[in-house]
Order: C-alpha cells, then structure tokens, then sequence
C-alpha cells in the first residue's frame, strides 16, 4: 500500500501543498497526521481525483443540457 506525504500529493493533484493542507483540514481528503506530518493513502489521493472528475463533467455536461434545452423546445 503506497503512501504520499504532503508535497507529493500536491504533485499528484497538480495544486500547491498548502490546499492539499486545506483538503485535508475540510475533511475532503482523509490523511492520518504521523509524527509532524500527515500521511494520505496514494488511492484516497487518487479517488479524490476520480471523485472530482466525475462531479465536474456531469456539472457540465447538466449545464450545457439545460442551455440546449430552451432551444430544443422551439
């Protein structure tokens, strides 16, 4: 079972280590504080990603149907 600190999550995530802190502090990403760091499953991160990508197309893809959707009743 592989594990990320901090910095490698955030390269993971492709964001600055301070949000990965802030993820972590929202209850967002599950992370176990070990000794003065915190520790994240490599899948938690991953699920996140996934979690994330799932959520935001299907916003997207709501939003454009609802702009097509006036048009399609004419």
């Amino acid at each position: 079972m592989s594990t990320l600190n901090v910095i490698e999550a955030a390269e993971v995530l492709k964001v600055h280590p301070k949000t990965v802190l802030d993820l972590i502090g929202n209850g967002e990403l599950p992370a176990a504080k070990i000794g003065r760091g915190y520790v994240m499953l490599q899948r938690d991160v991953l699920a996140y990603i996934e979690k994330q990508v799932t959520a935001q197309t299907a916003a997207r893809v709501g939003a454009t149907y609802k702009r097509r959707s006036p048009q399609l009743a004419r």
